[in-house]
């Protein structure tokens, strides 16, 4: 019984919230897509004015691209089958890790997700009423990226070692996961959109960059279902066994 209701919530989170995600992507783009940037470009300076002057786009759609953030509490949810699948190794190689990514997503999608649109007031505010005094302009632009940051601090400490923490997990092995899982883990899908994104010219360059936040969620999210689908009943029993 047990293993038929774990399989029924990997079903529908793989149904309900992997489609969810792609909204995600959809609100990054809002963010950060700028055509005329290519691959190299997104991991230069270029990028920060991008999201500081929202890349001139209206005020609305900045709005619009703020909504992926209330949806982050069940895109949290995407790491039960990840947590299903590596529970046999023990609390540190399965409970642990999982926490700390489900704690940065929630966080992400309070501070991150949604503090970017704040990056981007004072160049929309100026291009509605314009500016007389850059010295003013530029302390408080400063101001707002440091609050920023501070705010998402603990979110990329998090994330950081859970990436890494869970990486090691499957590596280590004693999952219902094979070694290979690695290569759609979130880190390796990290590394992965930033070497072949950093590769493509513009414009085609934004449409994998841009969303660079919502590919090491869609991914994992997907194959973890998938893995776990059908199969997955006698080993959820070997893991209560193993437990």
């Amino acid at each position: 019984m047990r293993a038929r209701r774990e399989r029924r919530r990997i079903r529908l989170i793989g149904c309900l919230v992997a489609p969810l995600i792609f909204w995600n992507g959809v609100c990054d783009s809002l963010y950060g897509y700028a055509a005329g940037l290519s691959g190299s470009d997104y991991f230069s300076p270029q990028i920060a004015d991008v999201i500081m002057t929202a890349a001139g786009r209206p005020h609305w759609q900045i709005m619009i691209a703020q909504t992926a953030g209330w949806l982050y509490p069940l895109y949290a949810l995407s790491l039960y089958p990840w947590w299903v699948g590596l529970r046999q190794a023990g609390f540190w190689w399965s409970t642990a890790p999982c926490l700390l990514l489900a704690y940065a997503l929630l966080m992400i999608g309070g501070i991150q997700h949604a503090g970017w649109a704040f990056l981007s007031v004072l160049a929309q505010a100026q291009s509605l009423v314009g500016s007389t005094d850059p010295a003013f302009h530029a302390m408080a632009n400063r101001l707002i990226v440091e609050h920023f940051i501070m705010g998402d601090f603990t979110a990329m400490v998090a994330f950081s070692l859970g990436t890494l923490w869970l990486a090691a997990a499957l590596l280590r092995g004693d999952t219902m996961f094979p070694r290979w899982f690695i290569l759609v883990s979130p880190l390796a899908v990290l590394i992965a959109t930033g070497i072949v994104g950093s590769l493509l010219p513009a414009p085609i360059a934004g449409w994998l960059i841009a969303p660079f936040g919502t590919w090491f969620m869609l991914i994992p999210t997907i194959t973890s279902c998938l893995w776990l689908w059908n199969g997955s009943a006698p080993l959820m029993t070997n893991a209560r066994k193993a437990s």
